[in-house]
């Protein structure tokens, strides 16, 4: 990457986070696209130039935060780690509890916005596809009863995935309200799939 490349991106990588925080701050429509220059220490025109407008500057945004954690998951089911602990840090990582801001800004967006809700749509597939893959190594491994046929661990992945996005801030206030309860959630979901020794 040469100087020049290097500082264009730099210069969307700040538009973004200067973006990012106002939305959180104010709510999306309240927001400017001369403030966000402003805070970015950018031209307005740099900002049409890279993204177009303010919906797809958020667009971008959105995606971005649902790539990463698809890396993430990538990167946890490539790893040489145990079964178990993969599974383990799977869990901790799709936990997006942890900032109601952050939180709402990310439900508030693909609720208004069709093309965001689509992009969660393939998001929940090719997660799913990836945690499949995860629990065929299960299997392999003896953690996850062989017996168990991959629709009914669809099923199982689909209980938990659409609960979050279907209530969305409801679910926040109930795990709010109860800061231990993604964890139980998540450990309910971990002892669903590993095989207890009692029933082999």
């Amino acid at each position: 990457m040469d100087g020049f490349e290097k500082r264009r991106n730099d210069k969307k990588d700040s538009i973004m986070q200067a973006a990012m925080e106002l939305f959180i701050q104010y709510g999306f429509e309240r927001v400017t696209v001369t403030e966000i220059a402003q805070k970015a220490r950018v031209s307005k025109v740099s900002i049409y130039n890279f993204f177009e407008s303010k919906d797809n500057l958020r667009r971008i945004i959105v995606k971005g935060m649902m790539d990463s954690s698809l890396e993430k998951t990538t990167e946890i089911i490539a790893s040489d780690a145990a079964f178990a602990d993969k599974i383990k840090s799977y869990l901790a990582c799709r936990t997006i509890y942890s900032d109601r801001r952050t939180y709402q800004f990310f439900f508030d967006a693909v609720g208004s916005d069709p093309v965001l809700r689509q992009s969660l749509e393939d998001f929940s597939a090719t997660n799913k596809s990836l945690v499949l893959m995860l629990i065929k190594e299960g299997k392999k491994t003896g953690f996850i009863a062989p017996n168990v046929s991959n629709e009914a661990l669809e099923i199982y992945i689909d209980i938990f995935q659409s609960y979050v996005l279907r209530l969305g801030n409801e679910a926040f206030n109930r795990f709010e309200v109860t800061p231990t309860l993604a964890s139980e959630i998540n450990q309910l979901f971990l002892d669903g799939l590993l095989r207890q020794e009692a029933g082999q």
